[in-house]
This record gives structure tokens, sequence and C-alpha cells, in this order.
């Protein structure tokens, strides 16, 4: 409607592309490998010079008012003396962990011993610094509760090397198993 009349005759210009830019020229890879080769030398250059180490220039040596230095024999120098060795430090004792010293065989409950009951308790025995058992909890359970508390009770009166780190003594926990079977406690009884 309101487009404007075309004649035949009449053929819009054409419209030209817009001009590429011309194409970018990449880094050679080889200029990345001379900067990587020419970064290790200079990296290598300081470390190997941080190692050496830094010597004073000597004093001249000293002169005689006409000029000439002095024969050895008239001022004998003396070489520095040595500097003494550090005297190695004791080689400190390896990390360890806790352990028991001291476990003697926890009371078979009576109550267990007449229902004939058997098995196995895992303690967790937080230990302090100095060997002393501070916390026993039941960490896998059997299945007799007087097996349970007869084991825990044992635990308070056990002895234990604390664990040692950086050559000191510090708390830490320690894993222990104690077994109750008729067996061991048929043999133990027979003894005595």
């Amino acid at each position: 409607m309101n487009d404007p009349i075309r004649r035949p005759g009449d053929v819009p210009p054409p419209v030209a592309p817009p001009p590429e830019p011309p194409p970018r020229k990449g880094s050679s890879p080889l200029i990345w490998i001379l900067l990587l080769v020419a970064l290790v030398a200079l990296g290598w250059y300081f470390l190997s010079q941080r190692d050496v180490p830094q010597t004073e220039p000597l004093p001249p040596p000293p002169t005689i008012g006409d000029g000439t230095t002095p024969p050895a024999e008239r001022e004998p120098t003396q070489a520095p003396a040595p500097r003494a060795a550090r005297p190695a430090a004791p080689a400190a004792p390896a990390d360890r962990p806790a352990r028991v010293v001291d476990q003697p065989r926890p009371a078979y409950p009576a109550a267990a011993l007449r229902n004939r009951e058997e098995g196995s308790v895992t303690l967790l025995v937080q230990v302090d610094a100095t060997g002393k058992p501070t916390d026993i909890s039941v960490e896998k359970r059997s299945r007799s509760r007087d097996l349970d508390r007869a084991a825990v009770d044992a635990a308070r009166n056990w002895t234990f090397e604390p664990a040692i780190r950086n050559g000191k003594p510090e708390a830490s926990s320690v894993r222990v198993p104690v077994d109750f079977t008729l067996e061991d406690q048929a043999g133990s009884t027979a003894r005595n």
C-alpha cells in the first residue's frame, strides 16, 4: 500500500558482502617451545646458584713499610679452626600406635558360664598420653551382655603404651579383641 512503485528499469544496486578480515597469523609452536626451554633453564640456574655456598674474598696479605709482603717464617698464620660438626641429633623414635602391655584375662561371668555363652567382643579403648585407659566402649558386641560388661570391666585394669607421634607420647585409641570361649575357661579352672 505504501510501497513505492517500482519501475521495471529500477534495479537496486547489489550489496557487497563485508570484507573478510585478513587471516590471523597464529603463534608458532616453536616459539612456545623455546620460551618453555628458556624458563626451565632460568629456573635451573637460580636453583643451582642458591646451593653454592657464598665465600668472601680473602683480604690482601699485610705489607711491610717498603711494600713487600712479610716472609711466612716471621709471622705464622693460623688457619681458621674447623667448625665442630654438630652432633647428630638422636634419631626420634618411630611413630607408633598405642598398644596393650598387660592384658589380664577377664573373669568369665557366672551367668554366662551357666548359660554356656561364648562370644567375641571388640573394645575401642581411648588411651591417654600416660598409657591409662580413659574411655572404653564396645565396638563389636558379643551375643551376651554379660560378656560385653566383663570385657569392659577387665579393660579398666589393663596397661597400655601410649601412641608416639613426632617422638612424643599422645592420646589415641586402640581396638582390642576379647574372646570368651568355654574351652579356655575349662582349662583355666582345671589349672586352679
